[in-house]
């Protein structure tokens, strides 16, 4: 009888100095992950001539890029100001991250973040894949009463990268031209190992079966295998029974079944520019955008009344979440100047249930970059 075991979900973000040229993670850079999806895109378009067929005859190298979307248990690092293990996510979907050692880990939007862009990796059994040049487009917080607390970061690339296993084909002596059976199970920036040294070794170039690496030795038949380090990994998941929820910026607290905020980034990447096949910089088309939603139990205490009413006279609130109740354990989301939108009771004879949503507004009319602000502590 076969056995399969079950496989370690982890992935990296390492940031990247300059824009498409991807960086090897480190040990640090892992964080654990629900799901972690790399969607390439690889365009074909086909040619528009008409011949005396009715048959497609050819297609073409057109543009390249890829999506992802990175989905995860909200981790705090469990100490008091030290990040959580994907930082760099939360940082490249904010911009702006400040430190207050021993005390707390705040991110919050930054007007230009088009100087930032990161390399993602994610390693099964067999394969690795990744991407570069990436930009978060939008993450997304959620919690429950009764689920854990979730973090989703969803973006895009300039091109995708993937290593495979394969062998050497012929031996060498301090060369960066490494031969291997079969090329296509590499794409420029892979990163891999020669006969299992755990020595990471980033592709730079392909050309048919020679891959271009850091200068290396190794014998006939060697084999050469994806490779990201050992993970370090910290933190305890934030279950759904610890965490409050204010609407008067944290003076009282009131119940709430579930809810989610997500920030739109307004980042893209620029891939229409001629003579080029992949993205060449970070653009950012469009505004950002902090939205919500909660949903309750309407009960006589109230408190859905009091919602609409000031979704009708368009009243803010100064909305606070904190999942977690535990120091260095504790995710804070506050949005200080946040509009309700009306919503439809639903239910009837028995529970009766209201979802409402709201937009986050800058602390004050003449205010920017303020909308929203994301604490670990």
């Amino acid at each position: 009888m076969s056995v399969q075991y079950g496989e370690e979900q982890v992935g990296y973000a390492v940031a990247e100095s300059t824009f498409g040229v991807a960086v090897v993670p480190a040990a640090t850079d892992a964080f654990r992950v629900t799901s972690f999806d790399i969607t390439p895109s690889f365009d074909r378009p086909e040619v528009p001539e008409t011949t005396n067929t009715r048959s497609l005859q050819e297609r073409i190298a057109g543009r390249r890029s890829c999506t992802f979307s990175i989905s995860m248990i909200n981790r705090p690092s469990g100490t008091a100001g030290t990040p959580p293990d994907y930082h760099l996510l939360l940082k490249h979907a904010f911009g702006t991250y400040a430190n207050s050692g021993g005390v707390s880990d705040t991110y919050t939007p930054l007007k230009d973040p088009s100087g930032l862009s990161l390399s993602g990796y994610r390693l099964l059994e067999g394969v690795m894949e990744g991407f570069y040049g990436g930009v978060v487009t939008d993450v997304t917080f959620s919690w429950s009463g009764d689920d854990f607390a979730t973090v989703t970061f969803n973006g895009e690339a300039k091109d995708m990268l993937w290593a495979g296993v394969n062998q050497t084909n012929g031996s060498g002596s301090s060369s960066p031209s490494l031969i291997v059976d079969d090329g296509s199970y590499y794409s420029k920036y892979g990163v891999i190992d020669i006969d299992n040294d755990g020595s990471a070794r980033q592709i730079t170039a392909i050309s048919n079966e020679t891959l271009t690496i850091a200068s290396s030795s190794w014998s006939d038949a060697d084999a050469i295998e994806p490779f990201l380090p050992a993970p370090t990994l910290a933190g305890s998941g934030l279950y759904g029974t610890d965490g409050t929820l204010s609407i008067d910026g944290g003076s009282s607290d009131i119940s709430s079944l579930n809810g989610s905020v997500t920030l739109s980034t307004g980042i893209s990447l620029n891939n229409r520019n001629f003579g080029t096949t992949t993205a060449d910089s970070v653009t950012l088309p469009s505004g950002r955008r902090v939205t919500g939603s909660l949903s309750f139990l309407v009960e006589d205490n109230g408190n859905f009344s009091s919602i609409r009413g000031e979704a009708s006279e368009g009243t803010t609130q100064d909305i606070v979440i904190d999942i977690g109740t535990t120091a260095g354990s504790v995710c804070q989301l506050d949005m200080s100047r946040c509009e309700f939108d009306s919503s439809p009771l639903s239910g009837g004879a028995g529970l009766i249930e209201v979802t409402a949503g709201f937009t986050g507004l800058t602390s004050s009319a003449t205010a920017t970059e303020d909308e929203i602000t994301v604490v670990y502590k």
